[in-house]
């Protein structure tokens, strides 16, 4: 990942300093545009390395640990930014999952007063607890703390302590369930159950990836609550469950599952896991800023970001509350535009920014050798669930672009900085399905490219990397393009033809596409060469 995607070096020198609390993707997002615009950022963050939960939570399979140490070696190697890790930033005394490794404590008033800024980041590290008898046992633990201790032992900072399990039970279905029942399959327990109180289609992490864990061999129970977890000697036996029948939606729009007396059951395990959610840690414990946190744990703040009459703002998950890395990200970018305004005074736009990149003679970003087998698995995954014809889709490869599903989260952060990038107008469709399937399409840009074939005005061209660029000055907005286009990639926003020109701003001053540079997964490739296949 690389968190300053929009420039090689700062733009200028605004000549203030910025302070970020918390160094997980909203941060770190937040840092890379305020590098860019020429900001002095120092970056506070509790935890021993960068990452948030991206390096402390998510498994490997999912994000690369690479990828994320990538980006911010780059902020602080070739931007001068300063991380100061280990070090809690708050006002007030409390404690949330994840402080144990805190040497040094800063008080937040303090910060302020030593910065033009301070923008908070802190997202949500403190996890809903069942509420029921027994979850106190040493071998009940959240999803949180649970994959926090994973990472914290791959990383050599302590050691396991989840090697001698044999059976495990995940309370919760969203994606933090999810994620604990594969780490648990991961880790070679050989019955893995997860325990939903609705049915898989209410299921927040989606009835998708709820039945690709089915594949995998975990035992899914639906309606069914935990009525108590059954301890002896300090540890839990099992859990005693009680099935539910669904009513009327409650608060949350949802079916309320209500309890069916006498009929408890009981599953015995060794490990129990708690999956039902978290919640924001705002790092403000006592004091007048109190009043600024709602009910749910969230900053409270204005259109502004920022908590009134202070210097203080907050983006992510700590103001929106828990949500996935893009949205956390276009939320985090949004939010530095407004302060990057109120402290410069000049209101400038992301295309003036990448104006003024100094451009390169010869930039080729980088791409792997043409794969005939992704290309496959890829049109067939847009046949499966996207409604595209799998025939169609490759009749028109070699791609330039390649989407690996297998390695696509749905995290949507390709949609929130293609949408930054051109000012609101992303290029990326994100498909949602009936079965809770998230994943995105964009122009492939294909060598036998059926738009290009179907424009009569030819005001479809070649870039230089062979991608699909449409000249607007000889476009009238026929729509064949549209219609020709296997993957519906191209489309009408504000009244033009917009489609994926690869960032050709961005490369053109020596960068990656943006929503390839930020991808957390990895799952958004270049092919090298694909006209020579």
């Amino acid at each position: 990942m690389k968190f300053a995607f929009l420039c090689r070096e700062p733009f200028g020198d605004i000549g203030k300093r910025v302070a970020v609390v918390g160094a997980g993707p909203a941060g770190l997002a937040a840092t890379g545009y305020l590098v860019c615009r020429g900001y002095e950022v120092d970056v506070y963050d509790k935890l021993p390395y960068p990452g948030g939960m991206m390096t402390f939570a998510i498994p490997r399979s999912r994000i690369p640990l690479e990828e994320v140490f990538e980006g911010w070696k780059d902020l602080e190697q070739n931007f001068g930014v300063r991380f100061y890790l280990k070090t809690k930033v708050a006002l007030g005394n409390g404690v949330d999952e994840g402080d144990e490794f805190v040497e040094k404590r800063v008080d937040l008033t303090q910060l302020s007063r030593n910065y033009d800024a301070v923008v908070i980041a802190t997202g949500a590290w403190r996890s809903r607890l069942l509420g029921v008898e027994g979850e106190n046992a040493k071998n009940v633990v959240t999803a949180l703390s649970f994959l926090y201790r994973r990472r914290v032992s791959e990383l050599g900072l302590a050691k396991n302590g989840f090697d001698s399990f044999r059976k495990a039970i995940v309370i919760g279905a969203g994606l933090s369930a999810v994620d604990a029942a594969e780490e648990c399959l991961s880790m070679g327990i050989s019955e893995v159950y997860m325990v939903y109180r609705r049915t898989i289609r209410e299921a927040p992490a989606g009835e998708y990836k709820i039945k690709k864990l089915i594949d995998k061999g975990v035992k899914w129970i639906e309606l069914a609550q935990p009525k108590r977890i059954v301890v002896e000697s300090g540890y839990a036996k099992g859990v005693e469950f009680l099935k539910v029948q669904l009513g009327p939606p409650d608060e949350s729009g949802r079916p309320k599952p209500i309890p069916v007396p006498g009929t408890e059951f009981f599953i015995e395990a060794d490990l129990i896991v708690a999956a039902v959610g978290e919640t924001p840690t705002p790092p403000i414990y006592s004091g007048e800023l109190l009043k600024y946190i709602d009910s749910s744990g969230r900053i409270v703040v204005g259109s502004d970001y920022r908590i009134p009459n202070t210097n203080i703002f907050a983006v992510g998950d700590v103001a929106t509350g828990p949500s996935k890395i893009g949205l956390a990200i276009d939320h985090a970018l949004k939010a530095v535009r407004v302060v990057d305004a109120m402290l410069s005074g000049e209101k400038i736009s992301v295309e003036d920014m990448v104006k003024r990149l100094r451009p390169v003679e010869r930039f080729l970003p980088r791409a792997v050798t043409w794969d005939e087998g992704l290309a496959k698995t890829m049109c067939e995954f847009l046949n499966r669930h996207g409604g595209v014809e799998a025939e169609f889709c490759l009749s028109a490869k070699p791609f330039l672009k390649i989407f690996d599903y297998g390695k696509c989260m749905g995290c949507e952060t390709c949609n929130a900085i293609c949408s930054f990038i051109h000012d609101g107008k992303s290029y990326v469709r994100i498909r949602k399905t009936d079965y809770g399937l998230v994943f995105p399409t964009a122009c492939l840009h294909c060598t036998n490219a059926k738009c290009q074939s179907a424009c009569k005005r030819d005001a479809i061209i070649r870039g230089g990397m062979g991608e699909i660029i449409i000249d607007m000055k000889k476009c009238n907005k026929c729509m064949d393009c549209i219609y020709a286009c296997p993957i519906r990639a191209i489309r009408i926003s504000r009244g033009d033809i917009v489609n994926c020109d690869l960032c050709l701003q961005l490369r053109r001053g020596g960068l990656e596409p943006a929503c390839i540079s930020m991808c957390p997964s990895g799952a958004i490739i270049l092919a090298a060469s694909p006209a020579k296949t």
